[in-house]
């Protein structure tokens, strides 16, 4: 560590008052810059050693630090870090004696074999371009150079810039569209149509007759919608008549081409209503009904024990469509029925589950994902000796996988529990490599959470708040890091700036409420260690009825996050009773979701279970999606057990969702409470 022979620093100084004595309080403004470069250093960490008064430096090297002058003492260290640079430090005393009328400190580069990332010259050129459809620009899109780990993603005027050089082949696509390769043949401005994908516009095209307003309730505020080339139609609630008595009086009227009946004919013959969709695949005599799914339960006949006044939305998918999700039961076509109470809300399982015709009779193997391993992890177990299976790994490396995530994961894997060193080497090596690849990188930093290495994990989150300072993902997952590390001042002020809204590039509002139950978390956990002036205790308390707060605690809570979020996935929980809930992350189930997740940077789901019948909870996945072999999705699966509360026990779990071939167990869970 380098101490500061010369800090530089503006400080003001306000005065406020306790009920007992005068107190100064003060306030640090300063700004965090490149010693040689002069450019400003993002998410620096600022604060007193010990005193858990710290913040963090935003996406322009700015920061504010403010204490009462009790708080710290002459002798107290003030600390400045980040990641690449020399740490500077001095006390108190010195700190203000140093004082003068600039703002501004200057960290030095480290040395570089101590980094995870370094500067290279290779591939110094970069292509800057614009991604838009017929209906304008895109936000989100994903621009890869091929047979590289390189990737950008287009702000929400559509514009990007990447590194890359000439004759490399950029490959551009996004959610609903088809695919475009670009060939770099000159340095000059891209602008790249994207066209529909026809495929996925069947399966999300709803015939009806009215279309979704501009805003959309996402359940975190109103959102403006974003087009992505295909049209969505649905009735609202809005739109279903207060006279409405059944789900049949929402539907009937609504949609063109659907009939009411008791049989194909109209005769009424039995006791059971039917709706039936005309104009799809089916021929005029096929007698197949419309089937409902509500809320991932599905239904053969109308649920007629759903209070229409109760739905948030009711969509369509013809029969085309629907039997690419449902197979041949959905061949009559399929509603999609979204109920007010659980739109976009965390998913408390309990009630969820209390509903008819959800019984859970599938026999689903539990698989150890672990137990999949490639032929090399066999050469590594059968080498003579841990140098003669490090060099084999070196020699796969130069040879076949040198681009390839699972290849560094399964390694390090393997030998972390024999060379941690030489594990976490592996890791750097990669990370370099994919430096700029935020999906890789997460892959990188879950394994390390999942190891407990979460100073190192630090370091890849903190990389990807520099490489996307607008994905809100990032910021929480920090702050969840910090925690971790014991450094409370910081995830303090992180979360306090997430809950107030003064992220300079963020929007943190598809993520409010995992926010909140993740500081409140850290409040009811960790309050004797907190300095709350830089805790946003009464921003969170307005989050948080009365009585939540004050008994805030939780038997389990189950958290999903996943590294790409335009991966197609299902979750399945089944309670003791065998009863069952299916939570879908699909462009067919939630295609706006789908779309402010690529938009604004955020992949994680939360459930709660509390005050269930004692017994076995089973939670089952299965992806739809095909994977990039080389850069797969990984998904982090993180279980608490009394969240909370003094006896709380978690567990955290990677999966690489490439080995997932079929529907499986992912996990069960012991209720004794």
């Amino acid at each position: 560590m380098l101490r500061l022979p010369t800090l530089l620093i503006f400080l003001l100084v306000t005065y406020g008052h306790s009920q007992q004595d005068d107190w100064i309080e003060i306030n640090l403004n300063a700004t965090v810059l490149d010693y040689e470069s002069n450019e400003a250093i993002p998410f620096a960490e600022v604060k007193f050693i010990n005193k858990n008064i710290g913040t963090l430096s935003d996406s322009d090297g700015s920061f504010e630090l403010n204490y009462f002058d009790r708080n710290v003492n002459d002798d107290d260290i003030f600390q400045l870090t980040a990641n690449g640079y020399d740490t500077l430090l001095t006390n108190a005393s010195r700190l203000y004696k140093f004082l003068n009328n600039t703002n501004k400190f200057f960290l030095k580069k480290a040395n570089s074999e101590a980094q995870w990332f370094q500067d290279d010259s290779s591939g110094s050129n970069f292509i800057f371009g614009k991604i838009f459809s017929v209906k304008g620009p895109i936000q989100g899109a994903s621009i890869k150079v091929k047979n590289s780990l390189i990737e950008a993603k287009s702000d929400f005027e559509g514009f990007f810039k990447i590194k890359a050089d000439l004759n490399d082949i950029l490959m551009i696509d996004y959610l609903g569209m088809i695919e475009k390769q670009v060939f770099v043949e000159d340095l000059s401005d891209k602008y790249i149509l994207l066209k529909t994908d026809t495929q996925i516009l069947d399966q999300v095209t709803i015939t009806g007759t009215t279309e979704l307003s501009d805003e959309v309730d996402t359940g975190y505020g109103k959102k403006k919608k974003k087009s992505i080339g295909f049209s969505t139609s649905t009735i609202t609630s809005e739109e279903i008549s207060p006279s409405a008595v059944t789900i049949v009086d929402a539907i009937r009227g609504k949609f063109t081409n659907v009939q009411v009946a008791y049989d194909q004919s109209g005769a009424a013959t039995g006791n059971k209503q039917k709706i039936y969709v005309r104009g799809g695949s089916l021929s005029i005599n096929n007698s197949a009904s419309a089937i409902f799914d509500v809320e991932g339960f599905i239904y053969p006949d109308v649920p007629d024990f759903i209070d229409p006044q109760q739905i948030e939305s009711i969509t369509l998918l013809r029969s085309m469509s629907a039997t690419n999700k449902y197979g041949s039961q959905g061949r009559g076509g399929v509603f999609l029925i979204k109920m007010k109470s659980l739109a976009r809300k965390t998913q408390r399982l309990l009630n969820t589950l209390k509903v008819k015709g959800n019984d859970y009779t599938e026999q689903i193997y539990s698989v150890d994902l672990d137990s999949i391993t490639p032929f090399y992890i066999n050469d590594y177990k059968q080498a003579n000796s841990l140098i003669q299976a490090k060099n084999q790994f070196f020699k796969l490396q130069k040879e076949e996988y040198e681009l390839s995530i699972p290849f560094y994961i399964e390694s390090y894997n393997y030998f972390k529990n024999i060379d941690k060193d030489f594990a976490v080497l592996i890791l750097k090596m990669i990370s370099q490599k994919a430096k700029d690849n935020p999906k890789a990188l997460k892959t990188i930093a879950y394994k390390l959470e999942e190891s407990g290495d979460y100073d190192q994990a630090k370091i890849l989150y903190k990389r990807l708040l520099t490489i996307r300072p607008s994905d809100e993902q990032t910021y929480r997952d920090l702050a969840l890091i910090y925690k971790e590390t014991k450094e409370y001042e910081l995830a303090a002020s992180l979360y306090n700036k997430i809950l107030k809204n003064k992220l300079s590039k963020a929007n943190i509002l598809g993520l409010q409420e995992t926010v909140v139950n993740e500081a409140s978390h850290l409040y009811w956990t960790e309050m004797d260690k907190l300095v709350l002036t830089d805790f946003p205790l009464k921003t969170l308390k307005t989050f948080v009825p009365k009585n939540d707060w004050n008994n805030f605690g939780y038997d389990y809570r189950i958290v999903f996050d996943w590294n790409d979020p335009a991966v197609e996935f299902n979750i399945q929980f089944v309670d003791p009773k065998k009863k069952y809930f299916n939570w879908s992350h699909t462009i067919i189930d939630d295609k706006e979701i789908l779309e402010d997740e690529l938009n604004y940077g955020y992949n994680t789901e939360e459930f709660i279970i509390e005050k269930s019948d004692k017994g076995k909870w089973i939670v089952n996945i299965e992806n739809f999606s095909i994977e990039d072999d080389s850069n797969p999705t990984y998904m982090k699966y993180t279980v608490y057990k009394n969240y909370g509360r003094p006896n709380e026990i978690r567990k955290v779990e990677v999966l690489d969702l490439s080995k997932l071939k079929q529907k499986v167990t992912l996990d069960i869970l012991s209720y004794f409470n």
